[in-house]
């Protein structure tokens, strides 16, 4: 069965993607979507169209590619003598009408996906009343589809609607004259002139929240239930734990809100970007369970999530629809903190738009799409400079990338295991948002004596002339903030670098492992699963002279926990035949101290590993390292 999604409309001409040959004219899709480029590159109009235009599901566009199964299926028909029936019927002719719909079946163009898929449905109810005597192997290869696309059906997920939120919307009613919603009429007349189809039920702009709240709030129990769940979520996500909840006040006609203690106070008094994030979550909460409190899935079309809202207050958003809600989005956006989500989650994807010219015309335009997760381009059509800009409220500088993902996931379990263990302690950690209350430098281990830690790094321009001249290197506190430093322990080896972090940063400032590296505190059986993935993977020539099975026999729980050696070599050490040269390796990237080959691969592969084993457990090191990292955030974000 197909792991990936595509999606696509009936009407997009002028749109095209080369994203994968097997699906032409459709986009691979996520449960998160960010369409980026550059403005004018088509990326609101596609939107919209997807919106509007496409009259078939998610799963119709993904539709899985039967034709090695019909080639199989003819294959059969070839090899075999027997007489061929067709239901209660025998003829010579069976076998060339037999070819004949197999081929067609075959030779069936598998865009667009919708008529493939219904084209195979005829097929398949023909090919089951056959029967070729003497031989059951049609017969088993038939069933064989049928349960192949049945398990398809049952595993995907149908969107049972769609919604779409323009860039116009808010709370607060912007006309006196009452029951009239100004930006949804103004949608519909920019964008969707069957006013029938697309109206309130399906275009969100915030008007409608009061009277949405007032009939949740005076109606049924469950109703009440689940405006209070929402206002906890909103809590937990938008505002630092303090108790929220939203008033349908009846003598105004705004939404009014109490947050904590304070006085309550209409909508209008809260912030902007708070005002879209409720905008933006409400509806999507709301619809995330039936009536019968079953997950139910639908698909919203959203422009610009990122208006009036801080970095970091956008990826809690992301952070919101992954774990709250079931359903797939599809956004526009200018927004470049949200790409690195694409290396912290599986379900982020990033489509990039180029306009261009036509060859035949120049004066006409196609619209291509590009996948793409990062690089220089990507960052070009979001009009991002070089330089780097850091708005958190403190900094945790890590040596790379991998580092940096390793740390994400060991800070999400350490807060899933805090919330049975302490409450309070989760609580006050839980509204930490990336981006805004604390943010990752990465940086390389060889690159630190380039940068200066020192607080009294000179604020003149000529005691900046003259410290320069004293190559003591860039001051750090110039582009960051708070930081907490975290070296890897083969650093150890370098006492003039420990000297200089030591003198320049505080005890509390400063983690160095008491491991070779970041890897040497991950769980063993994630480590061991991993590689026996990547091993099965290996080319003959790289994995001949070793013996993944002997992985069996680590028994010690901190056998990876070295502080000399990477897993690469560890891992090595352990596989090796006897008479294999201890120069020859399968994991380790050389032969020196050992680390990982592909760091970024296998980093990926363990993140993957975490995701589909959500009971796995840190090692006593990651969760020190978590303690270290949350004192100091919780200490840079204390009033």
């Amino acid at each position: 069965m197909t792991e990936k999604l595509y999606y696509w409309a009936e009407n997009l001409e002028g749109y095209n993607s080369d994203i994968d040959n097997d699906f032409p004219y459709s986009i691979e899709i996520k449960r998160l979507n960010f369409f980026i480029g550059k403005n004018n590159a088509g990326k609101s109009r596609f939107l919209r169209n997807l919106f509007i235009n496409s009259t078939h599901t998610i799963p119709d566009f993904s539709f899985p590619n039967l034709s090695n199964y019909f080639t199989e299926l003819k294959s059969i028909i070839e090899s075999s003598q027997g007489t061929i029936w067709l239901g209660a019927m025998s003829s010579g002719e069976n076998r060339t009408t037999l070819f004949k719909l197999i081929n067609d079946a075959i030779d069936c163009p598998i865009f667009p996906r919708n008529r493939y898929k219904e084209n195979y449905q005829r097929t398949i109810d023909q090919l089951s009343k056959v029967r070729i005597e003497y031989t059951q192997e049609f017969t088993y290869k038939v069933s064989e589809i049928q349960k192949y696309v049945n398990d398809f059906e049952n595993n995907i997920v149908y969107e049972k609607s769609k919604s779409y939120i323009p860039i116009l919307r808010g709370m607060r009613p912007v006309t006196e004259q009452e029951n009239t919603q100004p930006y949804i009429k103004r949608a519909q007349k920019d964008y969707f002139s069957d006013t029938n189809k697309f109206n309130s039920n399906n275009i969100i702009t915030g008007e409608c929240l009061y009277n949405e709240l007032k009939i949740h709030l005076l109606g049924e129990p469950e109703q009440r239930e689940l405006i209070k769940d929402y206002e906890e979520k909103l809590s937990q996500y938008f505002f630092d734990n303090e108790t929220v909840s939203l008033i349908p006040k009846h003598d105004q006609d705004v939404v009014n809100i109490k947050i904590g203690n304070d006085q309550q106070f209409p909508i209008s008094q809260l912030g902007d970007g708070l005002q879209q994030a409720i905008i933006l979550t409400y509806e999507a909460y709301i619809k995330s369970k039936d009536k019968e409190g079953k997950p139910e899935t639908h698909a919203f079309f959203i422009e610009e999530p990122e208006l009036h809202m801080h970095a970091g207050m956008v990826r809690q958003l992301m952070n919101f629809y992954l774990n709250e809600t079931p359903h797939y989005y599809f956004f526009t956006t200018h927004s470049n903190h949200l790409l690195d989500m694409a290396d912290e989650s599986d379900q982020v994807m990033i489509q990039k738009f180029v306009k261009q010219p036509k060859e035949e015309d120049p004066t006409k335009f196609d619209f291509k799409i590009y996948r793409c997760d990062r690089d220089r381009d990507l960052l070009a059509s979001l009009g991002v400079r070089p330089s780097s800009v850091y708005l958190a409220n403190c900094t945790i500088w890590v040596e790379g990338i991998t580092d940096r993902l390793y740390i994400t996931k060991y800070m999400e379990k350490y807060l899933a295991e805090l919330e049975s263990a302490d409450m309070e302690l989760y609580k006050k950690y839980r509204r930490f948002m990336p981006n805004y209350h604390y943010t990752f430098v990465e940086y390389a281990g060889s690159n630190l004596s380039h940068w200066s830690f020192d607080d009294d790094y000179p604020k003149t321009r000529e005691e900046r002339i003259e410290f320069l001249k004293q190559d003591r290197g860039q001051s750090a506190t110039a582009v960051a903030s708070d930081m907490l430093l975290i070296a890897d322990g083969d650093i150890q080896k370098n006492s003039e670098k420990i000297k200089f972090l030591r003198k320049e940063l505080n005890k509390e400032n400063l983690i160095i492992l008491d491991c070779k590296e970041t890897e040497n505190t991950l769980p063993k059986d994630s480590i061991l699963r991993v590689a026996q993935k990547k091993f099965s993977n290996m080319k003959r020539k790289t994995s001949q002279g070793f013996n993944i099975e002997k992985l069996e026999g680590i028994n010690s729980l901190d056998y990876f926990d070295h502080k000399d050696y990477g897993i690469g070599k560890l891992l090595d050490d352990q596989i090796r035949n006897p008479r294999t040269s201890a120069e020859k390796t399968a994991f380790a990237d050389g032969t020196g101290v050992g680390t990982i080959k592909y760091k970024l691969d296998f980093c990926r592969e363990i993140i993957k590993y975490f995701d589909e084993n959500p009971d796995w457990e840190m090692t006593p090191k990651a969760k020190d390292l978590c303690i270290r990292i949350f004192k100091h955030i919780e200490k840079c974000n204390s009033n």
